[in-house]
């Protein structure tokens, strides 16, 4: 066994690639890389007592598209491995799904990786990294503005998606194939420097080698790795403070920031990294100037600041709260949800942001005990006019008890005071009577319709909050 085969065999089992029995499906493009990747794995399959397939995908994007294709299938066929072909319009998906024509290419390869493997049942989808490409990205991430997660390596493993050449760089590749008179298609593309990663594999990866340090490229790899593993270990602590400190809904996450400002910096940084990643599939732009414009935010915890993000998304942190959402959900509805019960009549009803509400009208006597639960109240029925569940408007009062006396505060005035954030004061549901406000759920109900000894009707209301919280 030649020596590249041998390192490329002990990284499979040091990293618990494979199996006996698996199949194997391998991301075939007809480049060098995957060249050597299918032909190492085919020349292994005895070893590992493995079966090998291989996709080709037809991105629909160069001339030679075709030739690669034949080359492919041709290759395939001197070694008698399965082959599919697959042609994607890359260009069009690209356009309908409004991604760069790059990222359109990934996600078509590795959907049709996906259904291929699922097709033959396959429990591995191979694909060629190697350590040139864990330089390149650490070189690109960290010119972009990256933290620690960024500079991460590729994995060896992650979900059933394989990386067996992680183990070794583009001139061993290179010098197998020669050694092993293997041809191989070439992309001329790749030395069209107008991209990025171009740009860093063509000049710069070969001006560190020849003019700073020959085995750059495995010293950048062999740090990407460190610094995964120091990311996994800073996200596994940040993971715990999330859970403590988040509150996560449909298209929002609040953030408590008192707690938050306890925590380090990197903490901080990673939290944020976390909610983002609560709200958005991809966090390919969002870099670390985003992370720092929200956690400019809490600077200073008095009134209200925002910064606009991303993706069209807002972060405004009004005092503790720090809050990310979509912009467009920060703007009040007209919605209303009135009320109308009989005596002794049940109902429930979904109150949009708090949960589901069990309504009930009861009779009352001094025997029983009034709740005191957050989301649990009872009202005086026969005080009430009209009603209903709806957002805040203009002019909306609520009543509070100073001495023996019932003072009207203007609702706006009371969500200040009690340093509701803006974001909820905009889309929270209150309960209402016309114009006066008998309840802002989590907050505070109006004194002017608690239960008396003269009470003889109560409105009844328990809300069991969204996320599965219940206040009993």
């Amino acid at each position: 066994m030649d020596k590249f085969t041998s390192k490329v065999l002990s990284f499979i089992k040091e990293n618990g690639m494979l199996s006996p029995g698996d199949k194997v499906v391998v991301g075939f493009s007809g480049g060098a890389d995957s060249t050597a990747l299918l032909n190492v794995l085919f020349e292994l399959r005895a070893v590992l007592k493995i079966e090998v397939a291989a996709i080709h995908l037809n991105h629909g994007m160069r001339q030679e598209a075709g030739q690669d294709e034949e080359f492919s299938k041709g290759f395939c066929l001197e070694r008698d491995i399965p082959f599919k072909p697959v042609k994607v319009d890359v260009p069009k998906m690209a356009r309908e799904l409004k991604l760069t024509e790059e990222e359109a290419g990934r996600r078509a390869r590795y959907e049709a990786f996906e259904l291929y493997a699922k097709e033959i049942g396959a429990g591995a989808i191979a694909v060629a990294h190697h350590k040139n490409d864990v330089a390149e990205t650490l070189l690109m991430n960290l010119s972009r503005g990256c933290g620690l997660h960024g500079a991460a390596a590729i994995r060896p493993v992650r979900d059933n998606i394989i990386r067996p050449l992680l183990c070794v760089d583009r001139n061993e590749i290179e010098n197998y194939l020669r050694e092993k008179e293997i041809s191989f298609c070439t992309d001329k593309t790749n030395y069209e420097n107008i991209h990025t990663r171009n740009i860093i594999r063509n000049r710069l990866i070969p001006e560190f080698e020849e003019n700073v340090n020959q085995k750059a490229v495995s010293h950048m790899a062999r740090a990407a790795a460190s610094f995964e593993k120091a990311d996994e270990f800073v996200r596994s602590y940040a993971r715990k403070v999330f859970e403590d400190i988040a509150e996560v809904s449909e298209g929002s996450v609040k953030l408590d920031a008192k707690k938050l400002l306890k925590e380090a910096d990197i903490i901080r940084e990673n939290v944020v990294l976390m909610a983002f990643e609560e709200l958005v599939k991809s966090r390919k732009d969002i870099g670390f100037v985003h992370v720092d414009d929200v956690l400019g935010l809490t600077n200073d915890l008095s009134g209200t600041a925002s910064v606009d993000l991303p993706y069209g998304l807002r972060a405004v942190r009004t005092y503790n709260v720090l809050y990310l959402g979509a912009a467009e959900n920060q703007v009040a509805s007209d919605e209303e949800i009135s009320l109308s019960l009989a005596d002794g009549e049940e109902t429930e009803i979904d109150i949009p942001g708090l949960g589901r509400a069990q309504i009930a009208v009861i009779s009352y006597d001094e025997q029983k005990e009034v709740p005191t639960q957050t989301y649990t109240k009872w009202f005086d029925y026969d005080r009430i006019q009209a009603v209903s569940f709806r957002k805040r408007r203009r002019g909306d009062i609520i009543r509070i008890s100073q001495g023996d006396m019932l003072h009207s505060k203007d609702l706006s005035k009371f969500m200040t005071d009690e340093k509701i954030p803006r974001p909820e004061r905009v889309g929270i549901y209150i309960l209402c009577d016309g114009d006066e406000v008998m309840w802002v759920p989590g907050y505070r109900m109006s004194d002017a319709y608690k239960v008396s000894k003269a009470t003889k009707r109560v409105l009844a209301i328990n809300i069991k909050q969204t996320g599965g919280k219940s206040n009993g």
